[in-house]
């Protein structure tokens, strides 16, 4: 099979630079035409065979050389002659020729050398904390108690370890595996010359490919269950197994594209042409972009229910805080939680002291409002317009993650409208390749991801929220309040932007602050209303809605606690008492460091891509929730364009549009986003946080860098930013898209699809 191997990859890599050779030449012989025709029908068969014959170990080799040699000759049959086309052809065979070397470097681990296969049954070794079950047929390993298995005078090279392992039907976790060896340089034990991890259902998993010197006499396998519930049966160990070929047409595909699409941005015309010119592409290709955006969000969600039970998820008959408990007290026309409070919380002195609550044992709901001895939500309750009418109807709660799912999508799609209505109107001049790079930029880095990676109740106001201001910015800036003199007003945009603004501060209070930008903006535009009637009705659709909305969320919070600027954060029963919380400066450093300028750090081993906390050495309590990320300035490259903010004013033709522009940039963009994440040192660090200002901090550096790049004649220096966006969105996938995953599909909690981000990059 080895042989077959590689004489299919040799006719593979001549074929490719028959190619090559033809396309520069231009005309060809007869007989060499027949020659690629006759090469492409064995590559092709060859390929096809592999759903007649089992080709074991070598399994998706000859379908992915097969696959790739059709579409080269596809591309060739193309009549007319294209840069970005036939690049794309020559990436496509060397990203074969990587997939099935470089990434099968453990295959090819005893092709030579004297290595003899060997089976070491679980019945022939020195079991520690365990026994072999002749009826399991294995030594069972039972929970977290981690059993050994000794084997001694070996005395073989070993280059690979198998372990012959049965999962329990039932378990869904995953079991650690390490192995201590002898070599010939050292006589004690190497400690931990494996540690790797065995995953159900992925066979590439039960391989280890090690590194020793010269010929093995005792070994030591460890096993350990992630859990109480782990359960697996191990029955044997195999020495000298050959490593399958582990092909992935998914990593072929993104390295195709990837370097294709930079090679597009530095030397393809159609991207060099201006997003004014090319217009209906532009369109077409944001279409595609947000497509893939909205496929893959939802699909963050839709992989965390279990196989079979989506249409349950629509049978609810309980909920949580948001779709079931607020949803219960307003079809009884309360704002009171229907629970009533413990005589333990009752009598407490402070119930907001979570230590006491923990110390005594004290009952009570967790992360609930407690006020003057009632339950409230400080939760938004703009997300209750879809969750109540569908209880009312059906008898059932929405369940969370659905939600999720689709506020995040509706999200992602407004924020597409929202950059391309942005470039449309201001900054047409731009290039192809530079707009289809910052829509990915901004799709990639806007912080939505990390909602749809773990789809709880708290992530319904984040993505709520970021849904109806994506929509709201969406109507303003299409509504004619900010545009050129020339474009009327259009009341009916403008009414749904205030609606949705006003919505947007009641999923998530913090929004506020671009609510009232909103009415900055909507005084702006009273500038181009003439006329007592257009006056009136002007204000009733750019205010009405706004304010009263603001008015029902100010009676709906001194109904609650009091007082109308109190949301209920503040008496929350969770880690922290909020009513003693002291203002530390130190605390905004910290949060500022963390969601703005924390760098990523690239290694070579899961998870890959990491953005470590830092506490910046301060002593003092600050609340971090699980996982963390890059700071926004390092996920979206672009976003440093804000130092070239005063460079672009000054561009501007006068006053009166370097006070505009400086208003709607500097305002909305950089300092409200600022003082959201200063705002966070008292709640502390979430990565959801990043929704609420990521993507308005990256439009404004777009504005800015888009400005300038419209305002300058060098045509060189247009299409080298161009390349450089290019680079920038691809970078910007990989980082923020790693750490997306890595936050929604921990090892722990989602160990095959932990296990396939492995497989990808190694």
């Amino acid at each position: 099979m080895w042989l077959m191997f590689f004489c299919t990859a040799a006719l593979f890599i001549l074929y490719s630079a028959v190619y090559s050779w033809m396309r520069r030449k231009g005309s060809i012989s007869g007989n060499i035409r027949i020659y690629i025709y006759a090469v492409t029908a064995v590559l092709v068969l060859t390929g096809v065979s592999e759903f007649i014959f089992d080709f074991g170990n070598f399994s998706g080799v000859f379908m992915l050389i097969g696959t790739a040699a059709a579409i080269e000759f596809l591309i060739y049959m193309i009549p007319y002659k294209n840069c970005t086309l036939d690049f794309m052809r020559k990436i496509i065979a060397v990203a074969v020729m990587v997939e099935i070397t470089v990434f099968q470097l453990p295959a090819y681990r005893i092709i030579s050398g004297d290595y003899t296969h060997t089976v070491l049954s679980a019945a022939d070794s020195e079991i520690e904390n365990s026994i072999y079950d002749e009826t399991a047929g294995g030594v069972a390993v039972n929970g977290t108690d981690e059993i050994s298995m000794t084997y001694r005078n070996i005395g073989k090279k070993t280059g690979t370890v198998r372990v012959n392992i049965r999962f329990d039907e039932e378990n869904d976790g995953h079991m650690n595996f390490f192995a201590d060896m002898t070599e010939e340089t050292g006589y004690y034990y190497r400690m931990k010359i494996i540690d790797e991890k065995i995953i159900p259902d992925s066979s590439m998993s039960e391989y280890a490919v090690v590194q020793l010197s010269g010929k093995s006499d005792s070994m030591r396998f460890r096993f350990s269950g992630t859990d109480e519930n782990s359960r697996c049966v191990i029955e044997s160990i195999e020495l000298n197994a050959p490593v399958p070929f582990d092909i992935m047409p998914f990593r072929v595909l993104l390295i195709i594209i990837f370097v294709t699409f930079i090679y597009a941005c530095i030397f393809s015309g159609i991207m060099k042409r201006s997003y004014a010119q090319n217009y209906k592409f532009c369109r077409i290709s944001g279409l595609f972009v947000t497509g893939i955006a909205v496929v893959l969000a939802a699909g963050m969600v839709l992989a965390k229910i279990p196989h079979g039970e989506l249409s349950e998820r629509f049978r609810l008959e309980s909920g949580d805080q948001i779709t079931e408990e607020l949803v219960t007290a307003f079809e009884h026309g309360s704002f009171e939680l229907p629970y009533e409070p413990s005589e333990e919380l009752l009598a407490m002195e402070n119930p907001y002291d979570a230590g006491s609550r923990y110390y005594n044992e004290t009952d009570c709901l967790w992360d609930h409002s407690f006020y003057n001895g009632r339950y409230y939500s400080y939760y938004g309750i703009a997300p209750l317009i879809f969750f109540l009418p569908y209880h009312l109807i059906s008898g059932y709660f929405f369940p969370s993650d659905i939600a999720v799912m689709l506020f995040s999508a509706a999200g992602l799609i407004f924020l597409s409208m929202v950059y391309s209505a942005v470039v449309r109107k201001f900054l047409g001049g731009i290039s192809t390749g530079m707009y289809i790079s910052g829509l990915v930029v901004i799709l990639a880095s806007c912080g939505i991801w990390f909602s749809a990676g773990r789809p709880m109740f708290y992530e319904i106001a984040v993505s709520s929220g970021f849904m109806t201001g994506t929509a709201g910015v969406y109507f303003l800036i299409t509504s004619g309040i900010i545009s050129t003199d020339r474009e009327p007003v259009k009341y009916f945009r403008t009414v749904l932007s205030s609606l949705l603004l006003g919505l947007s501060v009641m999923c998530r209070p913090t929004l506020a602050l671009y609510a009232l930008c909103g009415c900055i903006f909507y005084i702006y535009g009273f500038k181009k209303i003439k006329g007592r009637k257009e006056i009136t009705a002007y204000i009733v659709c750019a205010f009405l809605p706004l304010v009263f909305l603001g008015m029902f969320q100010m009676y709906y919070n001194y109904a609650r606690f009091d007082s109308v600027f109190e949301f209920g954060i503040k008496y929350s029963l969770t880690v922290n008492d909020f009513t003693r919380n002291e203002f530390h400066f130190h605390y905004v450093l910290v949060s500022l460091y963390n969601f703005l300028f924390a760098p990523p750090s690239f290694i070579p081993e899961y998870p890959y891509v990491s953005a470590p906390f830092s506490f910046l050495g301060i002593n003092g309590y600050y609340y971090k929730d699980a996982g963390s990320a890059s700071g926004i300035f390092f996920t979206a490259l672009p976003v440093f364009g804000y130092f070239l903010g005063l460079h672009a004013l000054r561009k501007l033709s006068d006053i009166k549009n370097r006070v505009k522009w400086g208003i709607i940039i500097g305002l909305s963009c950089l300092i409200m986003p600022a003082a959201i994440v200063c705002a966070s040192w008292e709640s502390g660090y979430a990565v959801r946080y990043t929704a609420d200002f990521s993507w308005y901090m990256i439009m404004g550096a777009f504005v800015i860098i888009f400005y300038l790049i419209q305002k300058s004649d060098s045509r060189q220096r247009a299409d080298i930013l161009t390349a450089i966006m290019g680079i920038c969105a691809v970078y910007s996938i990989f980082v923020s898209g790693t750490e997306a995953y890595n936050f929604a599909f921990t090892y722990q909690n989602f160990p095959k699809y932990a296990d396939f981000l492995t497989r990808l990059f190694l």
